[in-house]
Parts: C-alpha cells; structure tokens; sequence
C-alpha cells in the first residue's frame, strides 16, 4: 500500500463535479418537497374525509340528539329515593357530589347541548342560503336533508325521490353536496376541502 496517493484534477473537472454533486442535491431537495406536499395533501383530505363524515354522522343522528338533551337523566336525586341513592354509595364504597350528580353523564349532555345548539344554528344558515338560492337544486338539497334527517318523521329515499320528480342517485348526489357544504358551515376554514 502506498502511502499518501495524490490525485489532480483539472478546475474544468473539479467544476462538473460540483455541477453534479449540486445537481443530485437539487434533485433530491425538490423529491422531499413533494413527498411532504403529498403528504400534507393526504392528511388534509384525510381530515376533511372525517368531518365530512362527522357531519353524515350528526345529521344521520341529529333527531337522537336533539332528544337527548331533553331526556337525559344526570341526577340520581331526580329519579331515586334518597335513602336509595346513600344505599348505592355505600355499597359502591363512594359518595357522589352532593347534588347527586353523575359528572360524566352531565359533561355528555352539556357537550351534546353546545354541540346540537351549534348544529342547528349552521343548519339554519343553510336553510336561509339554500331557499334564497336563484338555484332549484340548491332549494331541493335543504328539502332532501330535511325529509331524511330534520323532520320529526324521516322519509325514504324513495319517497323523496317521487316528491321532487328524481330519481334515488339523485337524492344520494344532493346529500353529498349538501353535506360538503355543511361541513363547511359546522367545521369552519377547517371543513374545506383543499
């Protein structure tokens, strides 16, 4: 093995050497940025996939709900005698807060009231847009949202269908875009999709 070898190399040489060497860096700086783009593109469609859903959900449920704050029960004095409620305690080995107040349950129905409120609110704002619209489709969308999931009693698909004069797709289009624009109103700058 021979010690220390020395190499030369010409300036023209050394400056295509660097040109590559830049030109690798260049190409795999500009790789990684579309990968984070994709990315940060996959995970914004993914959140806006989930409060799209979420807003499928409250509509699919929004007459549960709605009842819910009504009829919800979270104070056991309300509806037990009150020897029964220091029974239970005792043999639960726990004491409740002096109301007779069961926290998770109150919190569920406090979430649920401020949820519903704004709910209905951002459906209101959609009725209000959808009957001014100069668009028959825009009217027909809150008549379809309405009938399926607003009304006290839910129509069919079908009977939607035959009340509009359209056919079943077209009720199931007219939920998506209603929906989408829902999801806006509920979620805010959030509830776009990008």
């Amino acid at each position: 093995m021979g010690k220390g070898k020395t190499f030369s190399i010409t300036q023209e040489e050394m400056e295509r050497l660097l040109d590559r060497a830049a030109d690798r860096a260049v190409s795999a700086y500009q790789k990684e940025i579309a990968e984070e783009k994709k990315k940060s593109v996959s995970e914004e469609k993914a959140k806006f996939d989930r409060r799209y859903r979420n807003t499928k959900m409250l509509l699919e449920h929004y007459r549960d709900f709605s009842e819910y704050d009504e009829k919800a029960i979270y104070r056991i004095s309300n509806e037990l005698d009150e020897d029964i409620v220091d029974i239970i305690e005792l043999m639960e080995g726990r004491r409740t807060d002096r109301d007779g107040k069961i926290e998770s349950i109150e919190r569920g129905v406090i979430r649920t009231r401020v949820i519903m409120n704004h709910v209905d609110r951002m459906l209101e704002v959609y009725r209000e847009s959808c009957e001014s619209s100069p668009y028959q489709e825009e009217k027909r969308r809150w008549r379809v949202i309405e009938g399926l999931y607003l009304n006290n009693k839910a129509k069919t698909v079908q009977e939607i269908a035959e009340e509009e004069v359209i056919n079943e797709r077209t009720v199931y289009k007219d939920v998506k875009a209603a929906c989408r624009r829902l999801t806006a109103l509920i979620f805010g700058i959030d509830g776009f999709e990008r």
